[in-house]
């Protein structure tokens, strides 16, 4: 299975790009590779000197974890189902389960929101003589699927705290299957030709049950305040989620080599100064007087311009051959399933590989905009190493064999030196000239190569289309 990439828009100031990294239990190791273009428009100034790389770190945040196991809504409903099945069995031996019943828990619900998300999916890529059917068995599948988990709740007596917890999920089931039913909902109002009032009509009704649900169950997220409801859901999803979730350790990659090539550079200056003094004082001096001083003043002087520019030099060859960091990844019973570099800096396009070149395609436009200049380009990169046990930690009983990096890239830095958002221009209908606002738009080219090590290499182009109130959406090329 081949790596898998999507970037979309987070918020008004994110981009995310998520890539799935598959592992292979066959193999020992796994390598994969994920590199970053951006070309950036001169006029926005963003520069080695004004964006440096820990400006690009403190904007980045990545987060790291398993894949989470596929499986269709109808399959999960079923109450023989092995997700079903173990969180049963997880129940029946409590409170002695304690630790696998809340894994089997937070398992299934991950599982149950990410079967709400595909079949809502495919859902809107139905046309309308079959939508109405799908939203009835997707409405139906729901139905089963929270009566079956609803009918399994532990007693009091068995554990207060497993109860407590076994609610929490239930909430975030309801807030969840409505979300995406809303979602849908919202699509079709996109669409008013294809638009059922019927269909409306069963997701309404739907909706409205689940909320009166909670709200006789006493969920804080059925209230009035709306506040109360985002809190609970983003609070809910980042918990259910915790066991899929990887934690990481972080540490300054390439230490030893770069301390070799500093060393290094203050040898050379130190055999320039040395070398000088010997040769100035084997030729023209037999014994120490002020011209050796001056002469070994001089040196000393040009012994440090030369050191710091070896080290500048030095630097910069090794940002192209090493990282600037590197993290240990681990699952939650602490045990290692992989490591992982990362690197950040600026190159010059006559650095650029010819796939890269290609694949971004500058026009005359572009040309033109940045008055024949090359664009300002910076990479990130990163490189993957999975072992192929990865996934025999904490979620040994799952059908587990990838990792999901998701990266998310604050550009607010970026629109500091962007003109006005719109302007007013004018227009003529030949007759009359009238005034429309136009908006004053920015584009950021990003390239992304990824792929396998020894395996083939993907490509693909967006672009960030900015303004100074942030993004307003993003492109995708063609392959």
């Amino acid at each position: 299975m081949d790596i898998s990439a999507e970037v979309r828009q987070h918020d008004k100031h994110q981009i995310e790009l998520k890539f799935i990294c598959p592992f292979d239990d066959r193999k020992k190791l796994n390598d994969c590779h994920i590199d970053l273009f951006f070309f950036l428009p001169r006029n926005l100034s963003v520069n080695a000197k004004t964006y440096s790389s820990e400006n690009f770190y403190k904007d980045f945040t990545e987060y790291v974890r398993f894949k989470t196991p596929s499986m269709s809504l109808s399959t999960l409903m079923a109450p023989e189902n092995p997700v079903l099945q173990q969180l049963s069995e997880a129940i029946r031996h409590l409170p002695d389960s304690g630790d696998d019943f809340s894994k089997h828990l937070k398992m299934f619900c991950s599982i149950a929101k990410s079967a709400l998300r595909d079949n809502e999916a495919e859902l809107e890529s139905l046309d309308g003589n079959c939508r109405e059917k799908g939203i009835r068995d997707y409405l139906s599948q729901i139905t089963t699927l929270l009566n079956n988990y609803r009918g399994m709740r532990p007693a009091k007596k068995d554990s207060q705290k497993a109860v407590e917890l076994f609610c929490l999920v239930d909430e975030f089931l309801s807030i969840t299957s409505n979300g995406y039913l809303f979602r849908f909902w919202e699509f079709l109002q996109k669409h008013p030709a294809e638009c059922n009032d019927g269909v409306s009509r069963k997701i309404a009704e739907f909706t409205g049950r689940e909320i009166r649900y909670r709200r006789e169950q006493n969920y804080p997220s059925a209230e009035s305040d709306n506040a109360e409801l985002l809190y609970r859901e983003s609070v809910l999803k980042k918990a259910m989620g915790g066991v899929l979730y990887l934690n990481t350790s972080m540490r300054k990659a390439g230490v030893f080599l770069e301390n070799l090539l500093l060393g290094l550079c203050a040898a050379v200056a130190m055999i320039f100064v040395t070398g000088i003094s010997f040769l100035w004082k084997g030729l023209f001096l037999e014994e120490f007087s002020a011209s050796f001083f001056v002469v070994w003043v001089i040196a000393y002087m040009f012994k440090d311009r030369i050191k710091s520019q070896l080290q500048l030099f030095c630097m910069n060859y090794r940002s192209r051959y090493s990282y600037d960091f590197l993290q240990k990844i681990r699952d939650g019973l602490g045990k290692d399933v992989g490591v992982c570099r990362e690197g950040f800096r600026y190159i010059d396009a006559k650095d650029l590989d010819t796939e890269i070149a290609r694949v971004r395609n500058r026009t005359s436009l572009s040309l033109l905009e940045n008055g024949s200049l090359d664009e300002n380009i910076m990479l990130y990169r990163k490189k993957l190493e999975l072992f192929g046990n990865a996934g025999q930690g904490v979620v040994r009983e799952f059908n587990v064999h990838g990792i999901v990096n998701i990266y998310r890239l604050n550009i607010l830095h970026w629109t500091t030196k962007m003109d006005n958002p719109s302007r007013v221009i004018y227009t003529s209908d030949g007759n009359l000239i009238s005034p429309i606002r136009a908006k004053r738009d920015y584009h950021v080219n990003l390239v992304l190569r990824y792929g396998e090590n020894n395996g083939t290499e993907h490509y693909a182009r967006y672009r960030l289309v900015l303004c100074r109130n942030g993004i307003r959406r993003i492109d995708r090329f063609p392959e």
